[in-house]
């Protein structure tokens, strides 16, 4: 940190007190404060409250010596969702939150009125863009323990804190949507009128210096994907429903007429407003008495919260109450009473299952709609095919319960590895059979209108020549050739896995490869334990650093060689903090005798990548013929992700850039993904005129997501299968917008254009579908339903039998003893413990990186076998309510049978069947 970044902070402290509670981002800050430090800033909010705690926060960091926590700071606050805050301390610009200064005291003056005439779980979903993750959850809370006036407190306090410059006209819009009286004291008048406040009036109090600085923006009111022209939806009124589009009508007719319906249309074209209408279609025709109830089903988080918001604004004004579980908030829900209570769920499938598993909900019957976004991904073991066998079993059985309407939505219905029609027909019929769909609705009255409305854009495809001289490729593949004879010389056996051609460096087909070896290695057996011992950590290290430098490979593929030998140089850091052994030494010295070289390739200009070249060109192109230009960069990998932003903000030549990033929220190998409130901030801003003009994303952005219209998509060496290319081009939603395949490689481009053939195949193969006689299609339909029910009942397996015998657990790097299976307990059916003073000797911990409460868990440390020249990562320390435990994770370890000596490994716990028992309290204190 600078010595004017420590000044500025000082100067703008008072902004960061009144806006920031540091409880909510203290998991994110673990390494730069202590343990004490931590408990005295939670202390402080609990007696004196956030400002304090705020404050208390400021001295700590402002006492730091070291380098990097400005940054962890900053990325502390974007990560937990305070996106005002960060933009306003990264530009050291605060007017955005000195406006907000007339509306807290406007809210403040109010705050009687407030908490006497709100109920706030009426609006709370309305406002949670503008709160903290975290807030919404108290606040919810509060009005279950306490009640809506105490809630309506709490809110106010979450108001007066919010750093999101709109907030204030989305409580107006929440207000009159709800039709609450409160509205006519938070008056809001076009044009930053002054607000004249009936409040003040009545106790004679005056209030004429205070202006609400709001203006109405004659933009159209967009429900989800819905695109509608201002003449159909006025911003002046906002609690009217929405006039849907002729095209949008045809799609959503069969449904209404009851059909089990597969509803296929581009992205863009507003299906979710389809499936709006299709509910409340559904919802309406039961009679006086009886009463739907209706599931839709969003496969990602992010799709899920878009969709539960969509719906609950769209629906609660008609007097239905619409409620949402994802598997983030199922841990503090029962799912029974949710969905007795509501009328339509928006649910994570995995809910379903799991509750249909465990017998919380007995049937499918309870539910008279269910709806399946993106219902492509309906086969194999996916959740919404789990659900479906439930409800095919259920029809073929000839149960009397009744069944739901199935309707699903889709940009594309694929057709898998065909390459004639007639093989098209077939997947889309198996398709058809798995939702048990008697109809493909598409547009065919109304075309004209949808070209209207989804501009399908420009393909272009840009083949580009790799270095023609790659000498950073060939000083690390010269460090793999010497690590792999170096591996086949510690073991005659293992080394004929090393003798295999072909192998090129830099590939995934190298990395499945290794990862092979890898997991061979670590179940490798000999009658002299100390030998195998010593061999199976030497090939654990070998077979680590083939892997990291085969990803450094694959990184300067395709970004900056710099970005690549980063990526390695903090891989060599970490080694040289761990274990340090003599083999590592070893392969630690070989890497630092190239590093010279490497750094001086690294940073010559003229080993510029070439694909960078043509992504600068085509940015500084598009962006000079349309500034406003809005783009979406698809990538393959995170890495890459952090790769291609570092270079656009490196590059004075696309300054004009303002790149934001989107990634998903699982865990990869070599990052941890997005939290939920970035994701959300990232789309914000990307929909927000004037912040990011261009987002970074990997595959989570090509399917579901509502993202603002762009004008540009580059698929990156970008390229899946037809339904990813259909929905990636759709993102490019526009006029005159354009979609470029950047490539070094010819056979991605000839991919490309087979998924093109693809797409052509599958519209003619829809179009003959419809054109079948209805009992032909239902007749097909039925015969693959009973093929694939019996194939399914004829490999169904049952239940595997707990192994009751006591097992060992080895490191699965060193093949020292760790603990017997019999000490294991399962703490809150998916983290596993291990009991005893023994296992605690066996294990070495150092202080998490990034220490995290979670649940009733609090993540402390990091722990590691004990063996000095071993250090292998054995899982984590945690505080658990009031327990210290070790959390342990199987993939690192080695399960050996103690009659037989036979060893196996397994990557997760599901797959490792032996007795599991549950953790009790009271074994502790024996």
């Amino acid at each position: 940190m600078t010595a004017e970044q420590r000044q500025n902070l000082q100067a703008f402290r008072d902004y960061v007190r009144k806006t920031l509670d540091p409880t909510y981002i203290l998991s994110y800050m673990g390494p730069w404060l202590q343990d004490d430090e931590v408990q005295y800033i939670q202390a402080e909010k609990n007696n004196k409250g956030p400002m304090e705690a705020a404050s208390l926060f400021l001295q700590y960091l402002l006492q730091l010596k070291s380098d990097g926590w400005f940054r962890a700071f900053l990325d502390a606050l974007y990560h937990a969702g305070y996106c005002g805050l960060y933009e306003a301390i990264e530009s050291w610009d605060f007017q955005k939150i000195e406006k907000l200064e007339e509306h807290r005291l406007l809210l403040r003056r109010l705050q009687p009125e407030f908490k006497a005439r709100i109920n706030p779980t009426d609006i709370l979903s309305e406002l949670s863009e503008c709160l903290i993750n975290q807030e919404c959850e108290e606040i919810r809370q509060i009005c279950f323990t306490k009640g809506m006036m105490a809630g309506a407190e709490k809110m106010v306090e979450c108001l007066l804190r919010s750093d999101k410059e709109n907030w204030p006209k989305v409580l107006k819009l929440a207000l009159e949507k709800e039709d609450n009286k409160f509205s006519e004291l938070w008056i809001v008048d076009e044009g930053f009128k002054r607000a004249e406040s009936k409040a003040a009036e009545d106790d004679g109090t005056e209030m004429s210096s205070i202006q609400i600085f709001i203006q109405e923006e004659p933009e159209c009111q967009i429900l989800s994907q819905n695109p509608c022209l201002p003449s159909e939806a006025s911003s002046n009124n906002l609690n009217s429903p929405l006039k849907p589009r002729n095209y949008q009508l045809e799609l959503a007719l069969p449904a209404e007429k009851g059909k089990n319906t597969i509803i296929c249309a581009p992205t863009g074209c507003g299906k979710t407003f389809v499936s709006l209408l299709i509910c409340e279609h559904h919802l309406k025709r039961f009679p006086h008495g009886q009463k739907g109830k209706v599931v839709f089903f969003a496969n990602q988080i992010p799709v899920y919260e878009q969709q539960a918001t969509v719906f609950s604004r769209y629906f609660e004004r008609l007097g239905y109450n619409v409620a949402g579980i994802s598997g983030a908030t199922t841990d503090n829900v029962s799912v029974q009473p949710f969905i007795e209570n509501n009328d339509i769920i928006i649910l994570t499938p995995q809910i379903l299952v799991n509750n249909l598993n465990n017998g919380t909900i007995p049937s499918l019957s309870v539910f008279t709609l269910m709806i399946f976004d993106e219902c492509h991904n309906t086969s194999k073991h996916h959740p919404y095919n789990q659900i479906m066998f439930r409800y095919l079993d259920h029809k073929l059985g000839e149960s009397p319960d009744p069944l739901p309407q199935v309707i699903g939505l889709t940009a594309s219905v694929g057709v898998g590895d065909a390459k004639t029609v007639e093989e098209a027909i077939q997947h889309i019929c198996k398709l058809c059979a798995a939702l048990d769909v008697s109809v493909i609705a598409t547009v065919r009255d109304n075309v004209e209108e949808l070209e209207q409305v989804v501009y399908k854009p420009q393909k272009i495809f840009r083949k580009v020549e790799s270095r023609t001289i790659n000498t950073f490729k060939s000083i690390i593949s010269q460090l793999m050739k010497e690590t792999e004879k170096l591996a086949k010389k510690v073991s005659e056996e293992l080394g004929k896995f090393f003798q295999i051609q072909n192998r090129e460096f830099g590939t995934q087909k190298y990395e499945q490869w290794i990862v092979a070896v890898h997991k061979a290695c670590m179940v490798f057996q000999m009658p002299d334990k100390e030998e195998e011992s010593r061999i199976c950590r030497a090939l654990f290290l070998y077979t680590s650093h083939l892997r990291k430098y085969n990803d450094a490979l694959i990184i300067s593929e395709d970004a900056q060689m710099k970005d690549a030998l980063n990526y390695l140089k903090a891989f060599f850091h970490d080694v040289r903090e761990a274990a340090f052994d003599e083999t590592e030494q070893d392969l630690t010295r070989r890497f630092e005798e190239k590093l010279e070289d490497l750094e001086k390739v690294s940073t010559d200009p003229s080993n510029e990548n070439p694909k960078l070249r043509d992504l600068y060109l085509i940015l500084q192109e598009e962006y000079h013929l349309k500034p406003e230009t809005k783009t979406i960069l698809f990538v393959k990998t995170r890495a890459l992700v952090d790769a291609l932003k570092k270079w656009i903000e490196e590059n004075p030549g696309l300054g004009f850039l303002k790149p934001g990033i989107l990634t998903g929220r699982g865990k990869t190998n070599q990052a941890t993904g997005m939290t939920l409130p970035a994701q959300k901030c990232a789309l914000e801003a990307f929909r927000a005129s004037g912040d990011n003009n261009i987002l970074i994303a990997t595959s989570v952005a090509d399917e579901g997501i509502d993202i603002a219209q762009c004008n540009l998509v580059i698929l990156y060496e970008y390229v899946g299968n037809v339904i990813k290319m259909i929905q990636t081009r759709g993102r490019g939603r526009a006029r005159d917008s354009k979609c470029f395949l950047l490539t070094s490689n010819a056979d991605v481009i000839e991919k490309e254009k087979v998924n093109m053939f693809k797409e052509r195949i599958m519209n003619e193969s829809i179009s003959r579908l419809q054109t079948w006689d209805e009992m032909k299609f239902e007749k097909m339909v039925r015969r693959i339903q009973l093929d694939e029910k019996f194939i399914r009942d004829s490999q169904q397996k049952p239940p595997p039998v707990p192994d009751k015998e006591n097992k060992k657990l080895l490191c699965g790097k060193c093949k020292t003893f760790a603990c017997y299976t019999a000490d294991i307990r399962v703490v809150e059916q998916s983290h596993y413990t291990v009991l005893g003073e023994a296992f605690k000797e066996r294990f070495v911990s150092k202080p998490h990186p990034k220490p995290k409460t979670y649940d009733s868990f609090q993540k402390k440390a990091k722990i590691f076998c004990a063996i000095q020249n071993c250090r292998h990562d054995w899982g984590i320390h945690v505080r658990y309510k009031t327990f210290e435990i070790p959390v342990i994770k199987i993939e690192s370890f080695v399960v050996e049978d103690i009659a037989s000596g036979a060893q196996n490994r397994h990557s997760k716990w599901k797959d490792f069947h032996f007795d599991r028992k549950q953790f009790d309290p009271a074994e502790m204190s024996k």
